[in-house]
């Protein structure tokens, strides 16, 4: 079948954003994924495709097939002369996707020419993700190596990683795209690389291509098998990036889910031996002394114990105790925790905390300068006997009674900010009755919704006896202004009790 004369289409806005992010930005990695920038005062959905099609794809049973539609209408379009009325069509029509598109239309055994051109005319001239979606899957069931640059740079838009990974006709592609992602794309385009023997993509996998802006756990797994992290660790000398992505690796492998973890990976051991052998020639690194002090814990927690017989574990146990017990590594560690400089401080807060050396002091010292730091108030409230020291601290710098009150349906829940502080505090006080009731007061009132949810955990954990007797007209008035009908009832609930 010959093909209708090519004639100019206007840019679609997907493949316009992308081709603008990289004149900017260069080939990615892209701010945000290539997420387009939001209207004026238009808010960002809470869960958005990309990270739908994450959650999809990683916990929930794969859909059944489907397309039957579908692949009718492709099939008439695709065996008849292609029209602009045509694809315009379809490209409105089309809804969800089945990402196992390509081998159903690869059974159908269309011409690959014009399926090529269908596919390249929804992926340039797009409006809707969907239609997008389906140019890709359409790509990439043509499987024409022209169209190689065009998957790399919709699929940089990480809303198309996925589907541009399904379509990519071989490895090396895959890598490329992997390269220029960081979040859920680099998550899949990782799982498309497992089992692959290119040394290439192997040490990639060990020393950068694991890492994620999402949760390493997704990745490391696929990472230490396929790129043979226990082999890699067993050379004499290694490299600074493996000995930094190895660590990277057995800390995510230890912490579990919600992907495979330690408990499959069957090289954990030797993994771990390797890791100790290069960490004792090296000199002192805080983060080296964190991952060290990890993976002894995690070699003393039952997860291990069912893993590992005790004589297994007990001389890596005492290795990890070693080297962070050394002299060197506690001075390492003493130094950075005494500095005024708030980065050298933040990067010790971690391996003093896993190591079990007290520093409360030094965060409050930290706080004062900067009360915002959520990160500091986290490492702070994980140590349940500094209540006190959280109470003083926040009646100190925390100015609660001048943050914004007013009930909304806003979630509330920002980057760092005294109202963020309030809603963390706050939602560990169900476990001290009877205390911050400032904070609490303050949260109940708060203009954020899960502020107000945090205040009402605590007060329902309460006695009766050690909630203050101005609390009770406080809800009838928080009550009574309250925008969330399930918020009210707890509300009512609560003051209920007092009845």
């Amino acid at each position: 079948m010959s093909l209708p004369r090519r004639e100019p289409h206007p840019v679609g806005p997907y493949l316009a954003h992308a081709l603008a992010l990289t004149a900017e930005h260069g080939p990615g990695p892209w701010p945000d994924g290539g997420e387009p920038t939001l209207a004026a005062g238009a808010a960002r959905p809470l869960i958005s495709d990309t990270v739908g099609d994450g959650i999809r794809t990683h916990h929930m049973a794969p859909p059944d097939p489907g397309g039957d539609s579908l692949t009718a209408t492709i099939t008439a379009l695709v065996r008849a002369p292609l029209t602009d009325a045509g694809v315009a069509a379809l490209h409105d029509s089309v809804g969800t996707v089945p990402r196992d598109l390509i081998p159903v239309v690869r059974r159908l055994r269309l011409d690959p020419g014009p399926l090529r051109h269908l596919g390249r005319r929804l992926v340039e001239t797009g409006a809707r993700r969907e239609a997008v979606i389906l140019g890709i899957l359409l790509l990439g069931a043509a499987r024409d190596d022209r169209d190689r640059d065009l998957l790399l740079l919709i699929g940089t838009l990480e809303t198309f990683t996925l589907y541009a990974v399904t379509a990519l006709a071989d490895a090396a592609a895959v890598h490329d795209l992997g390269r220029r992602v960081t979040g859920w794309g680099r998550i899949h385009a990782v799982n498309r690389l497992a089992g692959s023997t290119d040394q290439r993509i192997r040490d990639w996998l060990l020393r950068d291509g694991y890492r994620n802006d999402v949760m390493d756990e997704y990745t490391a797994y696929t990472a230490a098998t396929t790129g043979d992290l226990a082999g890699a660790l067993s050379a004499a000398t290694i490299d600074d990036a493996l000995m930094s992505g190895a660590g990277g690796i057995l800390l995510a492998l230890c912490r579990g889910g919600p992907a495979a973890d330690m408990r499959q990976y069957t090289d954990g051991l030797a993994a771990i031996d390797g890791y100790l052998t290069h960490a004792a020639v090296r000199p002192p690194h805080l983060g080296r002394i964190g991952t060290v002090a990890t993976l002894g814990r995690y070699l003393d927690s039952p997860t291990a114990a069912g893993l590992w017989p005790d004589s297994g574990r007990a001389p890596r146990r005492a290795r990890c105790a070693a080297l962070t017990g050394s002299p060197p590594w506690q001075d390492e560690l003493r130094t950075a925790l005494a500095a005024d400089d708030p980065d050298t401080f933040r990067r010790a807060v971690w391996p003093a905390a896993v190591t079990g050396l007290w520093f409360a002091d030094r965060l409050a010292h930290h706080l004062r300068s900067d009360p915002d730091d959520t990160h500091l108030w986290y490492a702070l409230l994980d140590d349940h006997d500094e209540i006190d020291l959280v109470l003083a601290l926040a009646g100190e710098v925390l100015d609660v009674d001048g943050l914004r009150s007013g009930p909304t349906l806003e979630i509330g829940f920002g980057p760092d900010s005294p109202d963020r502080v309030l809603d963390l505090i706050v939602s560990r006080l169900d476990a001290y009755p009877g205390r911050g009731w400032p904070l609490v007061r303050a949260a109940l009132r708060h203009w954020g919704i899960r502020c107000r949810n945090m205040a009402l955990n605590a007060l329902e954990a309460w006695p009766v006896a050690v909630v203050p007797t101005e609390a009770w007209p406080l809800l009838d008035r928080a009550a009574a202004d309250e925008p969330d009908p399930d918020v009210r009832d707890r509300m009512l609930a609560v003051r209920a009790r007092n009845r």
